[in-house]
């Protein structure tokens, strides 16, 4: 009897322990929608970055927001392609790869908003299409989100941004830029 009074004695504490993980368990866990796009060719009178004479330069950056969908993933990425003009304006942005399409659709948003100094091909500004990509990391950590509950206003997603060698296409950036 003292055996199973002993026995009972640490198996009780086990059982809490159970009741209270599988309490703390959910089944609201966001699940990624991973995009990958191929990268189509260059329109006429695009350069690619690397037949440039003088790569774009940003002189405007904006970080993406972090998508508040996805508040139960603590990162993720997305790159996007797209042109920088000889205007300075960015245009035909898409994306070619991401973690989850929000987190896509958050990158375009902000690539748009992006300015630039022309490329510039024998002294003259061209139209220059790059990749670049985007960083994100959570503002509100770990912890779950219960349903119907509100976040907190996020401010950005964080992270580095620059462009990148992207996927290895003769269009794909050669510069890298670090935010400080």
């Amino acid at each position: 009897m003292n055996s199973m009074l002993a026995a009972s004695k640490r198996l009780v504490p086990l059982l809490l322990v159970s009741a209270a993980w599988a309490g703390c368990a959910s089944n609201d866990r966001v699940i990624e929608s991973p995009v990958v796009n191929a990268i189509p060719p260059l329109k006429p009178g695009v350069y690619s970055i690397k037949a440039v004479d003088v790569p774009p330069v940003p002189t405007k950056q904006v970080e993406p927001e972090f998508p508040p969908e996805l508040g139960s993933i603590l990162s993720g990425q997305a790159t996007v392609m797209f042109t920088a003009g000889a205007d300075g304006k960015v245009t035909d942005a898409s994306v070619v790869k991401a973690d989850d399409i929000l987190f896509g659709e958050a990158a375009v948003t902000a690539i748009l908003k992006w300015r630039f100094t022309p490329a510039r091909l024998k002294g003259v500004p061209v139209n220059c299409r790059m990749t670049m990509p985007f960083y994100f990391s959570s503002p509100w950590g770990s912890y779950q989100i219960e349903s119907g509950a509100s976040l907190p206003s996020p401010g950005t997603a964080g992270g580095s941004l620059g462009p990148s060698g992207g996927s290895g296409g003769s269009d794909s950036g050669g510069m890298e830029l670090q935010r400080h």
